[in-house]
């Protein structure tokens, strides 16, 4: 009976250990890239926050509304794919976006508006964007690429509509 359950055991630890993904089994590109989705996700919804609070223009509330609800989206369905890899996401800035947002925080009204249009609706897309498309053809988990190629997409529209923001906000400069 024993010799059954510790065989039973042992079955269970092979196809355990050999149908699950730890963090160490990921290459440096995979674990470099869901870094920094993460601190993208993060730094989109924390802008998209204060926006919310400092920004003049309505038109700029509702783009900071979609993309608090858009990215917090997109923030589950990283943290649920690192997990199942066994990576643990970080849940702070480093240093650059972390000066950025603090940075925002100080800024209100029209002054708010332009900087926000410019620097997280345009600037801040472009780069997630290159981050996910560099992504699909430098990962090598396929989950993670199909990940990034599956929210190309999304971010694109992001971008162009970041882009249409920018140009109404400069309108109203005007």
């Amino acid at each position: 009976m024993n010799k059954i359950r510790l065989t039973a055991v042992a079955v269970l630890l092979a196809v355990g250990l050999a149908g699950g993904a730890s963090a160490a089994d990921l290459a440096r590109a995979d674990r470099n890239f869901l870094e920094a989705a993460a601190e993208a996700e993060m730094f989109e919804i924390g802008a998209g926050k204060v926006a919310v609070q400092n920004a003049q223009a309505a038109e700029v509330k509702a783009f900071a509304q979609m993309m608090i609800a858009d990215h917090t989206k997109l923030d589950g369905e990283l943290k649920a794919l690192a997990a199942s890899k066994g990576f643990t996401l970080p849940t702070e800035f480093s240093r650059g976006p972390r000066k950025d947002l603090e940075a925002l925080t100080q800024k209100s009204g029209r002054e708010f508006d332009v900087d926000y249009a410019e620097n997280v609706a345009v600037d801040a897309h472009e780069e997630v964007y290159e981050l996910y498309k560099d992504a699909v053809d430098d990962i090598k988990d396929a989950d993670i690429r199909a990940f990034a190629w599956r929210t190309l997409p999304g971010l694109q529209a992001h971008l162009e509509q970041g882009r249409a923001l920018e140009t109404a906000v400069e309108a109203m400069k005007k």
